[in-house]
């Protein structure tokens, strides 16, 4: 029994410290408004934001529970970064950067994955219809 001990629990605390897989990326997404069709004055343009989502997925013999979609993660960092300009109401992002980091640490019979997500950008929020109209006349006034 001690030469058995002798042989596994090198081979597992090995298996342990080597096998555990992270992957890393970064990219940039096109915001879900198109903000060129706007003109400049129809817009404000914000300070920078930065929203992260992360998720947790715990395997049994292969058997997956919890965890979220990559897509999910994505929607939820770029909403946090959107819902983080305190007071200012930001629409979106002007193209948004994403980072990825994604960690495995695999084994026999429990497996667990942890994935991050950080949306980072400059914040945008398009002008109401009144504050339009205002930096029109101001405009117009500057002119004469």
């Amino acid at each position: 029994m001690k030469n058995l001990n002798f042989i596994i629990l090198p081979f597992l605390a090995a298996t342990i410290m080597f096998s555990s897989c992270s992957s890393s990326k970064s990219t940039v997404n096109h915001q879900p408004i198109e903000i060129q069709k706007f003109k400049r004055d129809e817009y404000v343009v914000l300070d920078n934001l930065k929203g992260e989502a992360k998720s947790n997925r715990f395997w049994l013999l292969f058997i997956p529970f919890g965890g979220k979609s990559d897509q999910k993660l994505y929607e939820k960092a770029y909403d946090k970064a959107v819902k983080s300009a305190v007071g200012q109401k930001a629409d979106g992002l002007l193209e948004p950067r994403y980072t990825y980091k994604k960690i495995t640490i695999p084994l026999i019979v429990v497996s667990w994955t942890t994935k991050k997500v950080t949306a980072e950008g400059k914040a945008f929020r398009i002008k109401t219809e009144d504050e339009y109209q205002n930096s029109k006349k101001t405009n117009e006034i500057k002119d004469e």
